[in-house]
């Protein structure tokens, strides 16, 4: 039969067992839990981190958006100005054109006028050179028409003079006439062509006149007209820069759980009878 002291020793001796693997499983479980907090804190901070991260990304994206929209609409308005200035100078040398070209008509129209004066003075003059001729002419075969008439006189007085009579005396006065008369025809037909050729002459000089009216209107400027005034400048489009949406912060981070099982005084008793039990069927199953 067992020994009792042996029984309770081996009891005793599972209890320790028991107890020293409750205290092993307490520390592994208190060890876990400091991990899971350790672990729970770091992913708090990393949460903390990228959500200022995130903070810092959608501020700095509208920091961005607005130093864009700035440049944008200086240059913007940089180009308009230009485009403003440009403009009202391509007026200003419109006008200038325009002016100069009237300026430079107006002075074509005097030379014109000039001209016209003067080709009216040169066609007057021509004129009176050929008045003069045609008057020298006639005064000229006027003289001589009184010189026939005067030989014809003298030749009818030479043959009264001379006695002559009767057949030849009427001879002589018929040849005085007829000379005479030839004379006349010829006087009166170099009259008649004085007087075509000074027509023609008048005719020339109108020529010549309007001839050179027509050079002189030739050389005039057309009347200057204005150039169309070029395009206003128009606003410059302006480009749209959207800003990033508003973040959304995620879930947070989870505590774990600690799977690691605690033992309590009532497992440990449990294990102590459990072992003392055992003993006890071990040796025997009752004491001597």
């Amino acid at each position: 039969m067992a020994d009792p002291f042996t029984i309770i020793g081996g009891a005793v001796l599972g209890g320790l067992s028991a107890l020293s693997g409750a205290s092993s499983q307490n520390s592994a479980r208190r060890a876990e839990q400091q991990r899971i907090n350790r672990q729970f804190k770091y992913d708090k901070q990393v949460d903390q981190y990228n959500w200022d991260q995130t903070l810092r990304d959608y501020n700095f994206r509208l920091t961005e958006n607005a130093v864009s929209r700035n440049n944008q609409e200086n240059n913007l308005r940089y180009q308009e100005e230009t485009f403003r200035r440009n403009y009202a100078f391509d007026l200003q040398i419109r006008d200038y054109e325009y002016n100069n070209q009237v300026r430079q008509f107006n002075e074509s129209e005097r030379i014109y006028g000039l001209q016209r004066g003067f080709n009216a003075q040169a066609a007057q003059l021509a004129y009176s050179n050929e008045n003069r001729r045609y008057q020298e002419l006639i005064t000229s075969m006027a003289f001589d028409q009184q010189d026939m008439l005067v030989k014809m006189l003298q030749e009818e007085g030479q043959v009264q003079a001379s006695g002559i009579s009767g057949r030849s005396a009427s001879k002589t006065l018929a040849s005085a006439m007829a000379g005479y008369g030839r004379n006349q025809a010829i006087l009166a037909e170099s009259l008649l062509s004085a007087s075509k050729d000074s027509a023609a002459s008048r005719k020339q000089i109108d020529l010549d006149r309007y001839s050179a009216d027509l050079n002189a209107d030739a050389r005039r400027m057309l009347t200057p007209l204005k150039a169309p005034a070029p395009m206003a400048p128009l606003a410059m489009p302006r480009a749209t820069i959207l800003d990033p949406s508003k973040p959304v912060r995620g879930p947070k981070p989870i505590k774990g759980t600690n799977t690691v099982p605690s033992a309590n005084a009532f497992s440990v008793a449990s294990n102590f009878l459990s072992t003392g039990l055992n003993a006890y069927q071990m040796f025997g199953g009752k004491f001597s």
